[in-house]
């Protein structure tokens, strides 16, 4: 399954971003593709504003992985989110070792810069790239989001 979002603003990412946290469960992967100034922690802004975090989301370029409290709204339960900023990175072993995977099958994990370490879509995962088209203005973004397996049916109504 795979969608085309068209953005104009910070905002419409930041809301298609929303739009995809809706169907997010315990356990799911989310890879950020795109250039430098793409827009992919304004992505990650709407999803965690869409849990529920309170707090400032901000990109772990330095610090790799920064951890938020949410709440899914599929189920009303509470979360924990990982965001890892693998910009840096160039291995799954390093991903590993700076402790991405250590939080559960229960969290909600969420990986920029996802090219340099994951060289597959791993199944059940979803993968979003967005393009810069400075081409065409300064703020218009082609958001790509792919999914398959048991939960691309939601990911297709999302977004409908």
């Amino acid at each position: 399954m795979a969608v085309k979002i068209i953005s104009k603003s910070g905002i419409k990412t930041a809301n298609t971003g929303a739009k995809l946290a809706k169907v997010l469960k315990p356990g799911s992967l989310v890879l950020l593709d795109g250039d430098l100034g793409a827009g992919k922690t304004v992505f990650v802004r709407g999803m965690c504003k869409a849990l529920g975090v309170a707090e400032n989301v901000t990109s772990p370029t330095f610090a790799l992985i920064n951890t938020y409290k949410g709440i899914l709204p599929a189920s009303g339960g509470g979360v924990e989110i990982v965001h890892c900023d693998a910009y840096r990175l160039s291995s799954m072993e390093e991903l590993y070792d700076a402790g991405f995977f250590d939080f559960g099958d229960d969290a909600v994990l969420i990986c920029e810069w996802s090219e340099n370490v994951f060289a597959k879509t791993p199944p059940g995962s979803v993968r979003v790239r967005i393009e810069r088209r400075d081409d065409i203005s300064a703020n218009y973004r082609e958001i790509y989001i792919t999914g398959e397996g048991e939960g691309e049916g939601d990911l297709e109504a999302a977004f409908r």
